[in-house]
C-alpha cells in the first residue's frame, strides 16, 4: 500500500535526472516536504487508539408534573458501554409533542469540556407545558447518527393551577426590615421543582427554580430605592401565576454592615432562664457584634468569616420576646437588627425529684435526685425556715461529685435545727456559689421536726482545710467549728485507701513533723467531734498530697493503736455502767 502511494513521488523522481542541476534540488526539497506531511499524517492517525463514541445515554425522571423542573444527565458511550471521557463534541436535545417546553442550551446547544469527563447533568434544565408522553432526543451537531433518547410521562398536577391558592413564603428580607446595601439575598419556599417570579417595585426583577424541597434562593442585586415592595409570583407549566407571597416591605440603609441571619440552637421555644448559644451570619472582620434578649446582652466573637458565636440567657418570665443584634465595622457605621429572631420562654420544669428526708434530733438528712443537669451546676443551696414566706436560713452543700451516692443520688444534712424549722427549699449553684437562673428551684416543702428531740450534739462539717510548710514540718489547718466542743479527728489514708484514726486535737491544726530521710506524700481528713465523741461530723473534708515520712507513719500508727485502746476502754465502761 506504501509502494502504490508512492508511486507519483517516484514517476517525479525519474523526472529529475531530465532537468537542470538548481531545478533538480527544488524537486528533492519540494518531494521531501509533501513526503514529511504525508507520514506525518499517517504517524498521528495509526497513534489514535480510543474508541469512538457510540451513542448517548439519556436519563430523565418519569413521571414528572406539568411546570415541574427535572434533570437531565447525558452520558457519552462507546459501543462496549463505557463512558467516553475524551469526548468534547457539541450537543443538542430536542423535545418532540411540547413547543413550549423549557430545554437546556436550546439555542447554541452544549459543548463538553474536559472536566465533564463524559457526563454532563443539567440540574432543573427541562420542564414541560402540557401532560402526555414526550420523547426526548440528544444529538451530536456534526454526526447524525451520534445520538440518544428517553421518554417522559407528564401528568398535571393534582392541584389545579387554575385554583390560583398556592402558598409561597418568603423567609428573607424580613417584612418592615432594613437592609444595609444596594443587594439582598431572597429565600423563601413554594411549591417543589416550579418557577418562580421575583417582583420588586411592581416590575419583574428575576426568575429562579424551587428545588426538590420547595425552596427557592435568588441574588437581588442594584436596588435603586430607598423604599421597597418585593413580592413572589408562582408559576405553573404555562406560566400561569398559581400563588403569590404577601408583600414584604424593606428600606435599603446603604453603608452599614450586612445582617444575614440569626440561629438559636436550642430552638425558637426555651425554658425561662435557658442559656441561649446564638450563631449570627453577618459581614467578615466587624469590628463589634452584640446581641439582647430581655435584659441579657452578649458580645459574639467571629469563629470563621461571617460567623460569629455567643450566648445569651433567656429572660426569667415567660413569654414572647425578640432578640435584638447590633452590627459594627470599622468605619464605625452600625446596623441593627430590631427583631432578628423570636425567642418563647415556658416555666421550667422542677428538676429536683424524689426529695426525701430522715430526721433524727435537731437533724435532717435529704436524699433527692436531678433531671437533667445543667452543665453550670456544681452544688446545691438549701433554704429553711420557720415560715413558708421567710426562708432566712441556708445551707450550701460540698460540690456535687462529693455528696452524690453510688445510686446517683445525692445526700446532704443539716444539723442543729430550730424544732420549729419545717420548710424547705433546694437551689443549684455554680462553682462560684451563684444561683443558676436556669434552673428553677425546688418546690417549697414541709419536714416535721417536732418531734425530735434535742438531747444527741451534732456538728457540722469541716471547711477551709489548708497545708503550710514551716521548720521542717507540715501544718494542717482549718476553720474553727464552735459545736466541736470536744475538738477535732485527724485520720490518714492507708494503703487500701482507707481513711484510719490517727488523733484528736483540741484546735483546729495539726502538726506533722517531715522525716529527714525519704520523704513522701500522704492524704488526710479532719472531722469535728462533740460531747466526748457522742457526735462527729458526717463527711471527712479531704486534704491531698501532704508531705510526710516513714518515721512520722510509725509514730501516728503507735499513737492510733494507743488512743484506739482508751475508746474502746471508755466505750466498754459506759456501756458497763448502764
Amino acid at each position: 500500500m506504501i509502494f502504490d502511494i508512492l508511486s507519483p513521488y517516484t514517476s517525479l523522481s525519474l523526472y529529475i535526472s531530465h532537468v537542470p542541476f538548481m531545478k533538480k534540488i527544488l524537486t528533492i526539497l519540494l518531494i521531501s516536504s509533501f513526503s514529511f506531511s504525508f507520514f506525518s499524517a499517517f504517524a498521528a492517525n495509526d497513534t489514535t487508539t480510543s474508541a469512538k463514541a457510540d451513542h448517548f445515554e439519556v436519563s430523565i425522571k418519569s413521571p414528572i408534573q406539568i411546570g415541574e423542573a427535572t434533570d437531565v444527565v447525558v452520558k457519552v458511550l462507546d459501543k462496549s458501554g463505557a463512558i467516553k471521557k475524551d469526548y468534547l463534541g457539541t450537543i443538542y436535545i430536542v423535545v418532540d409533542n411540547d413547543s413550549r417546553a423549557t430545554i437546556p442550551y436550546v439555542d447554541d446547544g452544549y459543548t463538553f469540556k474536559n472536566s465533564d469527563q463524559g457526563v454532563i447533568t443539567f440540574s432543573k434544565g427541562l420542564s414541560f407545558t402540557k401532560e402526555g408522553k414526550m420523547k426526548i432526543t440528544v444529538i451530536d451537531a456534526e454526526d447524525d447518527n451520534l445520538e440518544g433518547t428517553a421518554s417522559v410521562t407528564v401528568t398535571v398536577a393534582n392541584n389545579s393551577s387554575a385554583t390560583g391558592n398556592e402558598t409561597v413564603t418568603v423567609t428573607s428580607p424580613d417584612n418592615n426590615s432594613e437592609i444595609p446595601s444596594d443587594s439582598t439575598t431572597v429565600t423563601g419556599s413554594a411549591k417543589k421543582n416550579s418557577k418562580i417570579q421575583i417582583w420588586l417595585n411592581g416590575k419583574q426583577a428575576g426568575e429562579t427554580q424551587t428545588g426538590d424541597d420547595g425552596k427557592f434562593i435568588y441574588e437581588l442585586k442594584n436596588i435603586d430605592q430607598e423604599q421597597n415592595i418585593l413580592q413572589i409570583k408562582l408559576l405553573d407549566g404555562t406560566d400561569a401565576v398559581i400563588g403569590e407571597s404577601a408583600k414584604i416591605s424593606f428600606k435599603v440603609s446603604a453603608g452599614g454592615p450586612i445582617f444575614n441571619t440569626v440561629t438559636v440552637k436550642e430552638g425558637s421555644k426555651v425554658a425561662v432562664g435557658t442559656l441561649l448559644n446564638l450563631e449570627i451570619s453577618a459581614e467578615a472582620k466587624l469590628e463589634e457584634v452584640t446581641a439582647t434578649i430581655g435584659d441579657s446582652t452578649g458580645t459574639f466573637k467571629e469563629t470563621k468569616d461571617g460567623i460569629y458565636v455567643g450566648t445569651l440567657t433567656a429572660p426569667t418570665a415567660t413569654g414572647s420576646f425578640q432578640v435584638s443584634v447590633s452590627l459594627k465595622n470599622s468605619l464605625g457605621k452600625i446596623t441593627t437588627k430590631v427583631a432578628a429572631a423570636t425567642i418563647e420562654t415556658t416555666e421550667a420544669p422542677n428538676p429536683f425529684k424524689n426529695i426525701k428526708s430522715e430526721v433524727v434530733p435537731k437533724k435532717v438528712t435529704f436524699t433527692f435526685g436531678v433531671e437533667t443537669e445543667p452543665t453550670e451546676l456544681a452544688k446545691f443551696k438549701f433554704q429553711y425556715g420557720t415560715e413558708s414566706g421567710t426562708l432566712s436560713k441556708e445551707s450550701i452543700t460540698f460540690d456535687k461529685e462529693k455528696i452524690k451516692t453510688a445510686s446517683g443520688m445525692y445526700q446532704w444534712y443539716i444539723a442543729n435545727l430550730d424544732p420549729e424549722t419545717k420548710y424547705f427549699r433546694i437551689l443549684g449553684l455554680d462553682k462560684d456559689g451563684k444561683e443558676l437562673a436556669g434552673m428553677k428551684a425546688s418546690d417549697i416543702f414541709v419536714v416535721d421536726l417536732s418531734l425530735a428531740a434535742a438531747s444527741k450534739c451534732m456538728v457540722s462539717n469541716i471547711a477551709g482545710l489548708n497545708t503550710t510548710e514551716r521548720d521542717g514540718t507540715t501544718i494542717l489547718s482549718w476553720d474553727a467549728t464552735p459545736d466541736a466542743t470536744s475538738g477535732y479527728n485527724v485520720y490518714k489514708k492507708d494503703i487500701d485507701g482507707k481513711y484510719i484514726f490517727i488523733e484528736n486535737v483540741p484546735t483546729n491544726n495539726y502538726t506533722i513533723h517531715i522525716a529527714k530521710d525519704t520523704v513522701k506524700y500522704d492524704d488526710f481528713a479532719v472531722t469535728g467531734v462533740c460531747n466526748n465523741g457522742e457526735g462527729e461530723s458526717p463527711y471527712l473534708t479531704e486534704v491531698t498530697n501532704v508531705k510526710t515520712g516513714p518515721a512520722q507513719l510509725f509514730a501516728l500508727l503507735a499513737l492510733s493503736a494507743f488512743i484506739g485502746f482508751l475508746v474502746m476502754r471508755r466505750r466498754f465502761a459506759f456501756f458497763k455502767g448502764n
